[in-house]
């Protein structure tokens, strides 16, 4: 059942505004960005994920939501394949440069130390949600199109808009590093971790999957 009684023109109004088309939009150049083929060189890569990434925060900042429709979840489209598929192709241009140190949130670890954290793994997070999202905002009715919007800002004000600022600021460093550096970096990197295998246990996909009691898609 609804929460609240809705003017329907105005559902109308807000789902199809100015701005949510936009920030419909920037999801779309992400997503194209990070699960095609048309961008793998790594400077070109960071460079066109520092145009898009933040246009994505803009977008959201200036989207007005409205209360969910209804109680119920929203469907998820995300698998746990889906996401590994995002975070292997982002590791495997970024190389080297994947890793960076950073603070640790309210709740991770001892607040006094910094942490290590990963490019390929904040971006897939962040996939994640506003794939989950779009999927909903191109097929849904206009009441689920406000849900889906309403879920997608809570989450990005709880977790993924962190994410995104802060590995701009990763993507920032590695973009004006010297190539001749990298090349070293990067041979030095293959050296140690070539044929490696991931432990996907800490993921933060495998772990919200845990918080909702089993290891089906999500």
């Amino acid at each position: 059942m609804p929460r609240i009684n809705f003017d329907m023109k105005n559902l109308h109004d807000l789902v199809y505004s100015e701005d949510v088309l936009d920030f419909v939009k920037q999801v779309g150049h992400f997503s194209v960005l990070v699960t095609g083929d048309t961008v793998t060189e790594r400077k070109n890569f960071v460079i066109e994920l520092l145009k898009v990434l933040p246009a994505m925060y803009s977008s959201m900042l200036r989207i007005q939501v409205g209360e969910p429709f209804y109680n119920a979840g929203n469907e998820k489209f995300v698998s746990e394949e889906d996401w590994s598929t995002i975070y292997q192709r982002v590791l495997s241009i970024t190389g080297s440069q994947n890793e960076y140190l950073g603070i640790p949130d309210d709740d991770e670890y001892d607040r006094m130390d910094l942490i290590s954290r990963e490019i390929s793994e904040d971006v897939a997070d962040i996939y994640q949600d506003v794939r989950d999202f779009i999927e909903l905002y191109r097929n849904g009715t206009e009441e689920i199109m406000n849900d889906a919007l309403w879920e997608c800002r809570m989450n990005f004000e709880s977790y993924w808009g962190k994410k995104l600022l802060r590995v701009c600021g990763a993507l920032h460093n590695i973009m004006l590093m010297d190539e001749d550096a990298l090349g070293r970096m990067d041979q030095e990197w293959e050296e140690k971790h070539g044929g490696k295998e991931i432990n996907t246990d800490e993921w933060f996909i495998s772990k919200r999957q845990k918080d909702l009691g089993g290891d089906s898609d999500i």
